[in-house]
Parts: structure tokens; C-alpha cells; sequence
């Protein structure tokens, strides 16, 4: 879990029990630090970070949910998001969690320079919770809660698929889901510009029945898996805003879906269309990676 120490982490780690339900038995905190002399924190700095770090790891460890660890990174000639990604490969990660709120390296807005490249880079899979201020309160800090709370993160999961190796790969991060948490599971598929001729009688019952036809294997694997509701739906339209637009009518309360689709690209991880999901749907988004090799 990468944490800024901002307001942003104190929410972050308040919904960190709830991701139990992934299976997690360990959790590492990490932190990318800002220091005044590259690689040379001082002793008050090393306070600063670690101290705050370690508060939240007995705190997290008083629950007995996980095994915690504190791990602050000092090396800030090297870009947050590789930082990242070096400490989560040196704790063994199975996936990282990040938020998209937050201050110092990750103030840019909505996805920006931290949370894009750590998308665009990771092996990894990115569980990105989405945060918003809470102005109920007096308080002069900002206080900032999941948009949707990490505990009903698992009730109704939308799957969008354009059936490329990638969302085929986020598939199988979503048949453990289906056999774990999962209480209910939306599968997906939009029918990409220019494919369908809409005025093409034939044409278009044709691609329908084909791709219908796939959703059904997908969801007779699903429920051979475990005994979870499963729906299938099919649209025509720009990708993202009908995927966005199916999250919010079915209710989702999480999206899986792979980082890049067929329009992939060799250097770079993270695909359009899953880019403007993640800036515009107020659930949180496990984003599965493409294979690399």
C-alpha cells in the first residue's frame, strides 16, 4: 500500500481491513519520502516518515487482520512511481494499493503523473480506491473516505472485456474473486466503433450472437468456479463512457478490467479506454496488466 502520509493515507488505511477479502495475509506500507539531501534523510526527517509509517502499522496490527510491515524509500533522485515498484517487488507484493487523492508527489488531479506511470509500469496488479473530501465535518484538515467503501467493494463486480489477451488475463484474477468474495458479477462487452454497421440488419445480429456467445462461455466458467450470480450484457458505443455508464445503472461497486486492450502497444501499459474509466467512475478498480515478454 503506497501511502503519502497525506489525509488520503488515513483513509486508506482505515479501509485496509476491509481488503481481506482478496485473500491478503501480509501487508507492507510504504512510502515514497521527500527528503531535503538526496539519499541523506536527517534524523528529524527520518522521524517525520517512518514514525508516522509505523504509527499506522500498529494500529493496523492491533486488528490482527494482516502481518504489517513499515518500509519508507529515501531515494528521491528516482521517480515515486519506480520507487513504488521497487519496494513492492522487494517485499514479494502480490498487488498495490494506491489512491488517486493525496499531496506533495501526488497532488496532480484526477490520474495524474504518480498514478498514470505507476499504471503504465507496473507487472503488477493496481488496486486504485477512489477518494473524495468529506465537508461534513468542522475540522480545518481535510478529511477524505472511499467514494465506495472497500467493504462492499466485492457485491457486485462489473467485468468490461474486449476479449484481448489482457482482459483474458484480468478474467483470471476475476474466476478467484468468483470463488472467494464475489457476491455478484457483471460481464461486459462493448462492440468497438466502426466494427458494427449499425444499419446492417444482418451484420449486427451476426457480431451479436457471436459475442453473446463468448459472454456465455465466460459465465459457464464463472459458475463452474462457484455458485455466484453472473450477467451478461452487450452494447454498442465509445467504450469507455458506455463502461462507466453500465457501472453506474448496475450499481458496480468494483471494476476489474486489464490495463490495455487490442490497441496494444509495446511501451506503453495503459490502454485509452481503461484510462478514462479510471478518471470518470467513482468505484474503485482493480486494474489487471498486460503480459510482458
Amino acid at each position: 500500500m503506497a501511502l503519502d502520509q497525506s489525509p488520503a493515507s488515513e483513509a486508506m488505511v482505515k479501509c485496509l481491513p476491509d481488503l481481506k477479502e482478496f485473500g491478503t495475509q501480509s501487508v507492507t506500507l510504504f512510502t515514497a519520502a521527500a527528503v531535503a539531501h538526496q539519499n541523506h534523510p536527517t534524523d528529524e526527517e527520518k522521524r517525520k516518515w517512518q514514525g508516522r509509517l509505523d504509527e499506522y502499522a500498529a494500529r493496523i496490527g492491533e486488528s490482527g487482520t494482516f502481518e504489517v510491515t513499515a518500509q519508507v524509500d529515501y531515494d528521491s533522485k528516482t521517480p515515486v512511481p519506480l520507487r513504488i515498484l521497487k519496494g513492492a517487488r522487494e517485499a514479494g507484493a502480490g498487488y498495490i494499493i494506491i489512491a488517486n487523492r493525496g499531496h506533495s508527489t501526488f497532488r496532480e488531479m484526477l490520474l495524474g503523473s504518480t498514478v498514470t506511470a505507476l499504471l503504465q509500469q507496473s507487472d503488477l496488479p493496481v488496486f486504485l480506491i477512489k477518494l473524495r473530501q468529506d465537508d461534513t465535518g468542522n475540522s480545518d484538515r481535510p478529511v477524505l473516505r472511499c467514494i465506495t467503501p472497500c467493504r462492499d467493494a466485492f457485491k457486485h463486480i462489473l467485468y468490461p472485456t474486449d476479449f484481448s489477451d489482457t482482459a483474458q488475463f484480468a478474467f483470471e484474477i476475476l474466476q478467484r474473486l468468483a470463488s472467494g468474495p464475489a457476491e455478484r458479477i457483471t460481464l461486459f462487452h462493448v462492440q468497438a466503433r466502426g466494427k458494427v454497421d449499425l444499419t446492417n440488419a444482418a451484420q449486427l445480429e451476426e457480431f451479436n450472437r457471436i459475442d453473446m456467445e463468448r459472454l456465455m462461455v465466460l459465465s459457464q466458467e464463472l459458475q463452474k468456479k462457484a455458485s455466484v450470480d453472473v450477467d451478461i450484457a452487450l452494447s454498442q458505443g465509445p467504450a469507455a463512457r458506455m463502461i462507466v455508464d453500465k457501472a453506474r445503472s448496475v450499481r458496480a461497486t468494483m471494476l476489474v478490467m486489464g490495463s490495455q486492450g487490442r490497441g496494444y502497444i509495446s511501451d506503453i501499459f495503459l490502454g485509452g479506454v481503461t484510462y478514462q474509466v479510471l478518471r470518470h467512475t467513482p468505484v474503485p478498480v482493480l486494474v489487471i496488466p498486460a503480459r510482458r515478454g
